[in-house]
Order: structure tokens, then sequence, then C-alpha cells
């Protein structure tokens, strides 16, 4: 993610990319399955601790990795997940001020209060906490009326036309 009036990174974003065999297999597909299944919340821990894992390395070799890292919403609405990543960032305090996280919205939250209070725990404890995708899924602006993010990335369906369509401009 870089910076516009530069185009100096800002950080990076940690993607999943798996295949089978040669042939690539669809992140959203693979996301939306283990939500589906009730795997996420596993997944999501495993996504965060191998991030942590990278950032621990480029600090060892003295470089600061800003990474953001997504995570999905049922997570974030799980108590259990939550407590789960706060003793896990409670043990690599290195990735403090770094590490970002960005809630999406493949599925719903069902508890908004719930979730914004993890949301509130995760940024007093440092980390900055952001909207993915703003407009890609149907809760957009109850999110962001209800959520206490610091950022807010919005879908590049909306952006992609700015330059060249007023209506896009004035959205």
């Amino acid at each position: 993610i870089v910076l516009l009036e530069d185009r100096a990174p800002h950080h990076y974003e940690a993607l999943l990319r798996m295949k089978d065999g040669e042939k690539k297999m669809p992140q959203f597909e693979f996301v939306c399955f283990a939500e589906e299944v009730g795997q996420i919340c596993e997944f999501d821990l495993a996504m965060c601790s191998k991030v942590i894992s990278r950032m621990k390395t480029a600090a060892e070799g003295g470089e600061v990795l800003p990474v953001a890292v997504n995570i999905s919403g049922r997570s974030i609405d799980s108590e259990d997940f939550v407590e789960k990543l706060r003793a896990l960032l409670a043990e690599h305090p290195v990735v403090n001020g770094s590490l970002m996280f960005e809630i999406t919205e493949t599925a719903r939250i069902n508890n908004l209060d719930r979730a914004n209070e993890a949301i509130r725990a995760l940024r007093d404890d440092g980390f900055h906490v952001c909207l993915d995708d703003f407009g890609a899924g149907e809760s957009a602006f109850e999110y962001l009326r209800e959520l206490d993010v610091d950022y807010v990335k919005i879908d590049g369906k909306y952006v992609k036309d700015a330059a060249n369509s007023a209506k896009d401009q004035a959205f």
C-alpha cells in the first residue's frame, strides 16, 4: 500500500495465495469456505502467527516491516478468537505499532457491540484497525457507523473510474 503523494510504501498487506499443483486457488472462495465450515478463526490466527513470524525475522535484521493482515468479521465477532489473538500479540511486542488488522466483509458480524469492544481493545493495545473493501459487502455503512476503526479502505470498484466520472468523484 503506497502513499499517494510520493508513492512511498506505507505498509504491506499479507494476502493468501494457494495452489493446487500448478492451479491457483481463489482466495475469496477459500476464505468463504473456511467461514462456512467454522474454521475461519483458526485460519485467521494461523495467518496472524505467520505474519508475526515474518515481522520478527525482519526486525532481527534491523528492518521494520509494517504489515496489515485480514481478519474475518466472524473472527472479530468471536470472544475466543480475540482472547487468543491478544495473547499471541502480547507474546511478540516487536510487532506493536507495525501490525495492522483489516476487518473483511465476507461474513456478517452478528454482534457489532462485541466486535467493537474487540476493535477498541486492539486499538488500546497499540494496533490500527481498518475496514477492508468498504462498499463490497451489504453491511458497509452499518459497520462504518458502528465500528471505531482507524482507516477505511474503499473497494476498488468505487475509485476505479473516479478520475473520469463526476458521480464516482462525488461518491
